[in-house]
């Protein structure tokens, strides 16, 4: 008996189903065979109940249609990030011609739309950096604190993070309530990788909350290094 089946371990139940599950609805053409309508199945499979998703993600494999469904929401973060780096983009662009003198202003003007169009456009690639992090950190977390099932690779726990932070990610934008949103969303990804992995709840939450305890300890020292630096200095 391995540590993720310990006696100690209340197992959550699978899903009950009168047959085998079904793909997510995002891969289900047969059941959704619109596009919007596979959109739409997601919306109602993760509000009507969240864990099932993590219970239907390992029925297929590939990170492209995750990847995808993560691209779409996250639209939002791109117009914001479009408009931010058109701002800036004027902003150069009237101090370059403030300083109509210095070739480097104008050479820098010219480039800026480059430069940030680069950026839009890697914007993608990023997002496909991140939920492949995102989600081997799960993974790898996961199996720190002994909770891993055989038989469910990295690439379904990527598959799973992908779409879960998908509603995450949207969830952030809502008006002071996003930041609670995040936590949590951190929370219920925890906890639906527990459900799809087999194991305890509580291994599933501290191997998803894992990551921020590291990031708040390594600020906390990085602030307490530079506390003493300065004090040394005096």
């Amino acid at each position: 008996m391995n540590e993720a089946t310990s006696p100690h371990d209340v197992l959550p139940p699978a899903l009950e189903l009168s047959e085998p599950p079904r793909p997510v609805p995002f891969e289900d053409l047969e059941t959704f065979p619109g596009f919007w309508s596979r959109v739409g199945g997601m919306f109602q499979l993760v509000f009507r109940d969240p864990m099932e998703l993590f219970e239907r993600v390992p029925v297929t494999e590939g990170l492209g249609a995750p990847w995808r469904f993560l691209l779409l929401l996250s639209l939002p973060i791109f117009l914001l990030m479009a408009l931010v780096f058109f701002a800036a983009g004027m902003g150069i662009a009237v101090a370059a011609l403030e300083e109509t003198g210095r070739t480097g202003s104008r050479v820098l003007a010219a480039a800026m739309p480059f430069i940030f169009g680069a950026i839009l456009l890697l914007m993608p690639v990023f997002s496909f950096l991140g939920m492949v992090v995102g989600g081997a950190l799960n993974h790898f977390f996961l199996w720190l604190w002994g909770g891993l099932r055989p038989g469910v690779p990295a690439a379904q726990s990527i598959r799973a993070y992908g779409y879960a932070s998908a509603f995450v990610q949207l969830g952030g934008f809502i008006p002071i309530l996003g930041l609670f949103v995040q936590l949590a969303g951190m929370v219920v990804i925890g906890m639906g990788m527990a459900r799809m992995h087999r194991t305890a709840t509580w291994r599933g939450v501290c191997a998803a909350l894992t990551p921020l305890f590291l990031l708040l300890v390594g600020g906390l020292l990085l602030l307490l290094g530079i506390v003493v630096l300065i004090l040394l200095k005096r």
